[in-house]
């Protein structure tokens, strides 16, 4: 019985090795940054991290407002609702600004 276990299982071996074997040998992609649409993408890029910024700094000074009136009025809820707007409004940022340099940098890729 353990002979056929182990045979069965060397047989599976070989057979997820055979098709992997398949995709190993197919050609990588090489995308061309370059494009027409490159551009295009670019300035939406821009134009989505502009509102995405322009909203942060209004969601930054709600939420600024939001810690201050929970401190003032010894309201801890609201001042941790306050920190959490804040912090939203900070990685909202962040994320924007890096798909745009994500744009940038592959604008820059030199691909054979």
């Amino acid at each position: 019985m353990f002979a056929a276990v182990t045979e069965a299982l060397t047989e599976a071996v070989i057979r997820a090795h055979a098709r992997t074997g398949l995709i190993y040998s197919v050609n990588s992609p090489t995308p061309d940054f370059s494009g027409p649409g490159v551009s295009a993408l670019q300035s939406v890029a821009n134009v989505v991290f502009a509102i995405v910024l322009t909203l942060a700094v209004i969601g930054g000074l709600i939420a600024a407002g939001f810690i201050v009136v929970g401190h003032i009025s010894s309201n801890g809820r609201v001042q941790k609702m306050g920190i959490v707007g804040l912090v939203s409004c900070v990685c909202g940022v962040a994320v924007a600004g890096g798909i745009a340099g994500l744009i940038n940098w592959g604008q820059g890729l030199k691909i054979a």
